[in-house]
């Protein structure tokens, strides 16, 4: 009997000893798991072996708990990012509620592979209006317009989506069967053709929109400059003149062009765009109409546009030739610019720009940890998800960590989101920095020229990039133009290839010896030196000697190009601030 007992307490103790086993083994898949459970969250130097983990299970190689991702799913980082995409998978395969994982993730780190995962559970789960957002927003994807046209999405919706992403020509391709049977279409698919440049094809469909509705303004913009693209203005014209303030801009252009002054004048004044409003005000100075200029110069300042600085300049000057006293708005706007400030012989209050203490960010930290574990991958996402976080100080840490990998085009630009904050001096000296610092003063020496007017041109025409070539073939640091690196190479006893201007020594040394050509040509005058760099000495010539630029003061409003005259004082607050950064004085 004794016996009996005791192999029975025997027995019993190993099938609780079992149980015990397999609730533990059950309870935890990975000893991670226990320090979770038991601390709450994750020290720093477990981040790798979590991380690890979590690419493991999202594989499907490994296991976790719920609960363990749960406890990791709100931190903004990759580890959160991962919880909830397993998270979401998870419970979307159990027909459970996953909305709040897709929104988690992808407010962290938005990709159209989890938007378009997002948007099939919504549809399975009869949120079918909320799908569709979801589907539109990956457009023109393929399987977002599959996914679409299962979900009977109206078509002017995908329309809407396409163009507002410009993309022209999957809305020409998806409506190309759609316009014969639905003539609602019609105006989505003749915008497509005429944002692609094929105007011939795009005019009769128009001409026929414009016919069935002559008040729809957009039909009739578009319209006229499909119009005017193919030569046919004195229709232009009319379909300008007959859609209001919408077409007074264009039709104002083509008037000027026909040297019908005064008529274009009265018709830019009808508009409310700056850039009609800045046409009429330069009409009225050159007709001597001070007094009109002013006021349309002071109706530009109202609103804030690329036109404003330089209409407040305008207006400034204006108010002091007529003796007026209504500076003070206009001076609130210039006091934010160097290089306005500058022009009326005042100083930009660099006093006021401040120093901020800050320190590399944690998930700085991680980048580079994972960068060392071989997660490539996972650094560029956890990268991603700091920098979209990132406050005012972490973004200088930024610009820091860029500028010692050697990446300046990207330690500039973290400089200047810094300074949309916040002015301060470390934004400044990140935002302008001095590479190829030997080369640089070389050239300057040799040519005369300043080496904060040659940094501050790299910055504004290249940011600093070495390879980067234009659109219209400019080329390298200081983007210069093929044919006129041959006529300086000529003039300089050299000979190169195209190829050489993306030398840094090759293109600084041309790009200097170019501005030097100009400030010789100008008298030493950086504003008109650097409008003929830009937009040609030709131009800048006419440009000065014009009854609005024949003085400094006036010249940097005399520019007639808006590229030309918005870059000429970049170059000038960009020099201005390259001076007071590292300037003796």
């Amino acid at each position: 009997m004794k016996i009996k007992l005791l192999i029975g307490v025997i027995t019993a103790i190993g099938v609780i000893a079992t149980l015990f086993f397999l609730f533990n083994s059950s309870k935890y898949n990975s000893p991670l798991e226990k320090i979770i459970e038991e601390n709450g969250d994750y020290e720093p130097e477990n981040t790798i072996d979590i991380m690890k983990l979590l690419i493991e299970v999202r594989a499907g190689r490994q296991n976790v708990r719920d609960e363990f991702l749960l406890k990791l799913k709100d931190h903004k980082n990759t580890i959160g990012y991962y919880s909830n995409l397993i998270l979401a998978s998870r419970y979307d395969s159990r027909n459970k509620d996953a909305e709040e994982f897709y929104q988690n993730a992808l407010n962290l780190y938005p990709t159209n592979n989890v938007k378009f995962n997002y948007a099939s559970y919504l549809a399975r789960s009869g949120k079918t209006a909320e799908a569709i957002n979801e589907y539109l927003s990956i457009l023109p994807e393929s399987r977002a317009f599959e996914a679409l046209i299962n979900l009977n999405a109206e078509d002017k919706a995908i329309c809407d989506s396409l163009a507002e992403k410009s993309n022209w020509k999957e809305l020409e391709q998806f409506l190309e069967n759609k316009i014969q049977d639905d003539s609602s279409l019609a105006k989505y698919y003749a915008r497509a053709l005429f944002e692609q440049g094929e105007y011939n094809k795009a005019i009769p469909l128009l001409e026929t929109l414009y016919k069935e509705n002559p008040t729809d303004q957009d039909i009739g913009w578009w319209y006229g400059r499909a119009l005017e693209q193919t030569n046919q203005t004195g229709k232009a014209k009319e379909i300008y003149s007959s859609i209001g303030a919408k077409g007074a801009y264009r039709l104002g252009v083509l008037l000027e062009n026909e040297k019908q002054t005064k008529s274009a004048m009265e018709i830019y004044k009808t508009s409310n765009e700056p850039i009609s409003l800045w046409r009429a005000g330069r009409i009225q100075e050159e007709l001597g109409l001070r007094e009109q200029a002013l006021e349309t110069y002071l109706k530009i300042v109202e609103t804030e546009s690329a036109y404003q600085d330089d209409a407040a300049y305008r207006a400034y000057i204006l108010s002091k030739r007529l003796g007026r006293n209504n500076t003070q708005k206009v001076l609130d706007i210039l006091s934010k610019h160097p290089a306005w400030m500058e022009r009326m012989g005042m100083k930009f209050a660099f006093d006021k720009i401040i120093e901020l203490d800050y320190k590399k960010p944690e998930f700085l930290e991680t980048v580079e940890l994972y960068e060392n574990n071989g997660l490539k991958e996972v650094a560029d996402i956890e990268l991603a998800i700091g920098s979209k976080f990132a406050k005012v100080e972490d973004k200088l840490a930024l610009g820091d960590w860029y500028l010692e990998k050697g990446d300046i085009y990207m330690s500039v630009i973290w400089g200047l989101r810094s300074l949309m904050e916040v002015p301060n001096r470390r934004g400044y000296e990140l935002s302008h920095p001095r590479p190829y610092e030997d080369i640089v003063l070389k050239a300057a020496k040799e040519y005369n020229v300043e080496p904060e007017l040659i940094w501050a041109t790299m910055k504004e025409e290249s940011t600093f990039r070495p390879d980067v070539t234009s659109w219209a073939g400019a080329m390298g640091l200081m983007q210069i133009m093929p044919a006129t690196g041959k006529d300086i190479a000529t003039r300089l006893n050299m000979t190169i290839k195209d190829n050489d201007l993306l030398n840094p020594e090759i293109n600084i040394k041309f790009g200097t010896y170019y501005i030097s050509s100009m400030l010789k040509m100008f008298s030493g005058d950086i504003d008109k030196a650097m409008a003929a760099y830009n937009g040609g000495p030709g131009n800048a010539t006419r440009w000065s000697s014009s009854s609005i630029g024949k003085t400094k003061e006036d010249f940097p409003t005399a520019i007639t190009f808006f590229e030309t005259q918005e870059y000429i004082t970049k170059i000038k607050n960009s020099y201005l601030v390259y001076k007071w950064l590292y300037g003796e004085n």
